[in-house]
């Protein structure tokens, strides 16, 4: 069975993060999910919330088949996903690794390092946030569009390789916004598991 790879910033994980993970669990037969936080971003400014923070959340929020992975943590300085995915690529040299993309993140592939190489190394499993348009943009077609697949068993068949659009429903929630609810005063129901509004609280997270 496939292990899926979700990285991200997770300042904070949410439940559309888990519901994602989910739907990939449920839709594709992964026999895991990888929650890989970044240790330092290469398209953004660096989080200001401690990294001992948003792992304590993580670490709150995931039960099997979800764990925690600390590979970019653990190698240090700034995140670059090819090498993350390399490294995973050598520990599991026949499995098949599927790295889970938003479509907001898939549409800005064209600036992250050897994204033309990502392929060569994982299967790449995109999911629609709601309301946007699925398909592949103009500039990543030359990249991707002969890796596109609408079959599942691709996935399982192949060790890399296969661009799949997971056709799952997600939640309308983004870390941004829950950032902005705190600050706001406003109620993190549904939002985020039970323990991490717990957190937030309690460390006072996301205040000025």
């Amino acid at each position: 069975m496939p292990i899926g790879l979700f990285g991200g910033s997770f300042d904070p994980v949410h439940l559309g993060h888990l519901n994602l993970a989910k739907s990939a669990i449920d839709l594709i037969g992964l026999e895991q999910v990888r929650f890989i936080p970044l240790n330092l971003p290469a398209h953004r400014e660096a989080s200001l919330t401690r990294l001992e923070d948003r792992l304590k959340m993580l670490h709150s929020a995931l039960r099997p088949p979800f764990f925690l992975d600390e590979t970019e943590i653990n190698r240090g300085g700034v995140s670059y996903t090819v090498e993350t995915l390399q490294s995973f690529r050598d520990e599991y040299p026949t499995r098949s690794l599927c790295l889970l993309l938003g479509k907001d993140s898939f549409d800005q592939l064209g600036s992250w390092r050897s994204y033309d190489k990502l392929l060569s190394i994982v299967n790449i499993v995109v999911a629609g946030r709601p309301n946007s348009h699925n398909g592949i943009p103009a500039h990543l077609k030359p990249t991707f569009e002969s890796a596109l697949s609408k079959s599942v068993t691709s996935l399982h068949s192949k060790r890399c390789g296969v661009l799949y659009f997971l056709e799952a429903p997600l939640m309308d929630v983004s870390s941004t916004k829950i950032r902005c609810n705190v600050l706001k005063g406003e109620s993190l129901m549904g939002l985020v598991p039970e323990e991490v509004a717990y957190f937030i609280e309690q460390k006072n997270l996301y205040q000025l």
